[in-house]
Formats: C-alpha cells, sequence, structure tokens
C-alpha cells in the first residue's frame, strides 16, 4: 500500500490528525466516534461554507441510506466533543432548512510541514500511577526494555536510560527536554494497576511544537507485557516513519525468553540495580539469578548479573555471567561491550578489548557504554583523534550522563591538551559540582600545568565529598603528594605519604609520587609491585602525564612491552 499525502487542520485549541483520524484539544485526545469524527472532517473540510445536510451525508454515509435525524445527533455529539454550550455557534453554525457551516477560522497543516523528519527520541519513565508502590519496578522496566528496543534501530538516535531517568519525578515539557536532550521526539508513558491488569498509556509528542503525534492505550495482564512493548515499539518506528530493515525487524520482536515469571525477575533486577547502593546491586544479583533460575538461558539476565558482579568487585563471577551470556546469545552488543571492557582493564588483551569494542557499537550503536569504554581505551593506546570521535558519540547517547561528559576530558588529559581539559571538566562540574572524579582529574591536569594552588584546592574538595570512606581518601592524599612533589615541597609530600602508610592504595599512583621526588629506583619498584598485583590502571602507563618523569628510563619501554601495550 502507497502512503499517501494527507492534511492536518488547526482551529482555537484543536488539531485534527486525519492520518490517525484523531482530534486533539492542546495534545490531548478528544475522544469522538468514528461517524462524528467524518462529520467534523467534513465540516472543517469546507469551512466557512454551507454544506447542505444532503451533501454531508453523502459525504459520512456514501453507501448506506440513513435516517436525517442520525446526522442530527452526530452534530450534537461534536458541539458537546468542542465545548459549544446550548445556543451557541462558536464553531457549528446551523443554517436553518439548509444545513451547516463551520465559522471557526481553519489553518491547513500540509504533509511536507507536518512530517519533519524525526530521527531522535527519549523515552521518559513511565509514570506509575497505581496505589501500589510495588508496580514501581514494573514501570521502570517498561521504560528500560522500550528503550533497549528503539536503541536497535540504527536510523533512530535514542536518548540512554541514564539520561532519560533524570526526567524521574518531573514534569514534563516536552519542549525543554528536547533542547536538554537534543531530541526531536520525546515518548510520556502512564502504568495502572487493577484487578490484576495493567494499564498502560502512551503518547508521543514533537518536542519542536509540543504536538501529540501518537498515542495509545493496552490493557494486558502482567504475562502479556512482551507483547505491548513490542507493539508500542514497533508503531513508535511506523509514526516516526523510521525505515526497518529485516534484521531490525526481527531484532524488535525479539524475545530473550518466553518466561514470563523470569522477565519480570529480571525487570525487578535491572529497578534495584539501578540504585546503584550496594544493598540495591545486591538484591539486583539475586533478582537475576532466580530468573536465570527461572530460565537457564535468559542472555539478558546473565548480562544483568555480570553488571552486578562487576560493581560487586566479584571479576570471576562477573567475567563467567558475561562469558554464559555470549554462549546464548553472540548478537548482544552490551555483552560484547563489557567482554571488551575485562579483556582491556583485567586481561591487558588489547587486541581482543578492540575487536569486542567495534563488534558491540555494531550490534548496539546506541549503547553509550560501549562508546565510552572504547574511547577509553583508544585514549590509553594513544589513538586520540579516534577516542574523542567515540567521546562525542557517547555524549550524543547521553547528554546528561557526568561519565560520558567525562570521556572527552580524560582523553584530551592524557593526549596533553590541558586546555581543552580543563574547558570540558569545568562543563562537567557545571552540571554537577559534588561529581569526585571531575575535581581529582581538574587537580591532575592543574599539576600538570604547574597551577600547584589550584591543584591542591580541586583535591580538598575531592576529600570533602569522600569524607569517611579510607580508602579513596587515601588515594586522594597520593595524589596530592604528587602535587606537592612537582611543587618543589618535598617533606609535604612525604608527610602525606607516611599518613596512608598501612592503608592499601594504589603501588601504581605511589610510583607517580616517587618519579616527581626523583627516586626513580623506588618508583620502579612500586610499578613492578603495581604489575605482580596486576593493578588495572597499567594500562594508563603509555599515556598517563604523571609518569613523564620516568618515560625515558629503559626500565619504563619494559614494563609496556610486558603489560603489551601496542606499540
Amino acid at each position: 500500500m502507497f502512503w499517501q499525502p494527507t492534511i492536518d487542520f488547526e482551529f482555537g485549541p484543536f488539531r485534527i490528525d486525519a492520518s490517525e483520524r484523531q482530534l486533539l484539544r492542546d495534545g490531548e485526545v478528544v475522544p469522538l466516534t468514528p461517524k462524528v469524527f467524518d462529520v467534523l472532517l467534513a465540516l472543517v473540510q469546507n469551512s466557512g461554507h454551507i454544506l447542505s445536510k444532503d451533501e454531508v451525508m453523502k459525504i459520512v454515509w456514501p453507501d448506506t441510506s440513513v435516517a436525517e435525524g442520525n446526522l442530527a445527533r452526530n452534530i450534537s455529539t461534536l458541539r458537546s466533543a468542542l465545548g459549544e454550550r446550548p445556543r451557541e455557534s462558536q464553531f457549528i453554525e446551523t443554517i436553518p432548512w439548509r444545513g451547516y457551516r463551520f465559522m471557526a477560522a481553519v489553518r491547513k497543516i500540509h504533509d511536507q510541514e507536518r512530517r519533519r523528519a524525526i530521527d531522535s527520541i527519549a523515552v521518559l519513565p513511565f509514570v506509575n500511577v497505581s496505589a501500589n508502590a510495588g508496580t514501581e519496578y514494573l514501570a521502570d522496566g517498561i521504560t528500560e526494555s522500550l528503550i533497549r528496543n528503539l536503541a536497535q534501530l540504527t536510523k533512530l538516535h535514542v536518548t540512554s536510560r541514564y539520561s532519560a531517568f533524570r526526567y524521574k519525578n518531573r514534569d514534563a515539557d516536552a519542549r525543554a527536554i528536547g533542547r536538554e536532550l537534543k531530541v526531536a521526539s520525546v515518548l510520556l508513558g502512564r502504568l495502572a494497576e487493577s484487578d490484576d491488569l495493567l494499564s498502560i498509556s502512551v503518547e508521543l509528542v514533537d518536542t519542536i511544537d509540543d504536538r501529540h503525534l501518537w498515542g495509545a492505550q493496552y490493557i494486558r495482564k502482567r504475562e502479556d507485557l512482551f507483547s505491548a512493548q513490542e507493539t508500542i515499539a514497533r508503531e513508535i518506528a511506523e509514526k516516526l516513519r523510521i525505515e526497518i530493515s529485516g534484521p531490525q525487524r526481527e531484532l524488535l520482536a525479539k524475545r530473550h525468553t518466553e518466561n514470563s515469571e523470569a522477565y519480570l525477575l529480571f525487570l525487578k533486577g535491572r529497578y534495584h540495580f539501578n540504585k546503584l547502593t550496594p544493598d540495591g546491586v545486591q538484591k539486583g544479583a539475586e533478582c537475576f539469578q532466580h530468573a536465570i533460575e527461572k530460565d537457564p538461558n535468559y542472555a539478558l539476565a546473565y548480562a544483568g548479573l555480570a553488571d552486578c558482579q562487576t560493581y560487586l568487585a566479584n571479576r570471576d563471577q562477573a567475567k563467567k555471567a558475561i562469558s554464559k551470556a555470549l554462549e546464548l546469545d553472540n548478537d548482544l552488543g552490551e555483552a560484547h561491550a563489557s567482554l571488551g571492557f575485562f579483556r582491556f582493564l583485567y586481561d591487558w588483551d588489547f587486541a581482543g578489548a578492540e575487536s569486542e569494542f567495534v563488534r558491540a557499537v555494531s550490534l548496539s550503536p546506541n549503547y553509550a557504554e560501549a562508546h565510552h569504554w572504547y574511547a577509553i581505551y583508544l585514549a590509553n593506546v594513544g589513538r586520540h583523534e579516534e577516542a574523542f570521535r567515540e567521546a562525542e558519540m557517547a555524549v550524543e547517547r547521553d547528554p546528561l550522563s557526568l561519565l560520558m561528559n567525562m570521556t572527552a576530558a580524560l582523553n584530551f588529559y592524557t593526549g596533553r591538551e590541558y586546555d581543552r581539559a580543563i574547558a570540558q571538566l569545568e562543563k562537567v562540574i557545571e552540571m554537577d559540582g559534588n561529581f569526585p572524579a571531575a575535581h581529582s582529574v581538574l587537580g591532575c591536569v592543574y599539576v600538570q600545568k604547574q597551577m600547584y594552588e589550584a591543584a591542591l584546592v580541586e583535591y580538598k574538595k575531592v576529600l570533602d565529598l569522600v569524607r569517611g570512606a579510607a580508602p579513596v581518601e587515601a588515594s586522594v592524599k597520593v595524589i596530592m603528594a604528587q602535587a606537592f612533589a612537582r611543587w618543589g615541597k618535598k617533606s609535604e609530600a612525604t608527610k602525606l605519604l607516611e599518613e596512608v602508610a598501612g592503608v592499601p592504595t594504589s603501588a601504581y599512583s605511589v610510583a607517580g609520587v616517587y618519579g616527581a621526588l626523583g627516586n626513580k629506583d623506588k618508583a620502579f619498584e612500586m610499578l613492578n609491585q603495581a604489575y605482580d598485583e596486576h593493578d588495572m590502571q597499567l594500562v594508563s602507563l603509555k599515556v598517563d602525564p604523571a609518569l613523564d618523569d620516568l618515560r625515558h628510563d629503559a626500565r619504563f619501554s619494559d614494563l609496556i612491552r610486558r603489560v603489551g601495550l601496542p606499540h
């Protein structure tokens, strides 16, 4: 079937969406029966002109003989829908003995104006309007599932979960969200549960003019959530006129499990994990494990379990879960990204890591973390231009993520572009002044620019933000010691090292202090200790400015060779 051009109409607070056969008032759907809508459309299309009763009846009932009373009842219903009071003719004028005339000024919206290309979307957190707080995980789960499904469409830019959930429990202003997230449309959703039935309402809104593009309501049982989400994702793509290839259509309809109990446990696991608290992550791991027990072939549940185990620093268990996820579904982009991260940081398999990152961004081009990790990898092997491109793509997909916005700053720092690093870090701090990592890296940049007082101000901010976390405080004091050493204040540097004695600290970081103090033998002793401990920070050996004092020593080149960093 070929698509035919259509014309929409606007009058007063109303808009007629001809293709969807809907009447909207200030973006809200006004319910009309099909024949009442046909009467309205006939009058509006001939606004300013008198249509006889016979003419209206031939348009609305072309192949049926009906009584004139049917038209009168439909006109009366239409007047009520438009908000006209008795004996009032704001929109529809009755011409005695003749027919009707639409009086309001009508603006035609032609197809080329109405069908502006929309290639980006943010799925905002669904609002749980149920009295039952236990439905909250379902509302979040539906949101995440839609984000994941739509992200399969390579021609549609989908904002990541992190940026979308910044708007949870906030009033949705489509235009403001469009500006902040740089998207052309947003999907708003509401979830209610009553008598074991879920009511899912969705509305697709154009962020340029706050125009309603499409809306629908679905009544489903919990075990039928799959079909609802598949339908919503497919209809969004259709309304935005996104071209869908055969393989992508299969991905939209793909179910990672047919077990509804396992799926609900998966949603609950994501809900707990996304709190990013130790207790929440532990509960998430338990839910994912229960989901796997219900369906041992549930690849996404293994990927979720891997996320939890990584956060809990259970590296072996995390890697085992990633491997199982890929064994079950080798096309799971998120799992390939996680495997690339492991091979890079923990296995020092740099070629293997890049292979996984390339596969991940190919399979899941909208997955911001894949671009972020790939950018970090590229920066650490010295390919800074490529790293910057990946960093840009990470921010495009997750514009409000502090971590994604940090990616470019880290690349600038390791690439010795310190002024650009400062500008990017100031942007991150403007987003959230209490983000310790941004202050820490900014301090390191200031040290390289020999702005030692400014660096110490940043480090002290970090100490204030992490107060009470002894290992983190010790790590901050080590990099402060390096600042003092570079500043020529050796006694202050030595004093800080003495303060952290007995607290587990990174031998890699301590090596930087001894390098700045001019004690190269001690510095290489610490670096060799870091190597024996398989310290993940050694992946930065090739580009880390903090180790520049040691870079021309033959022992440094030998260490790079042993770590296996590419030349």
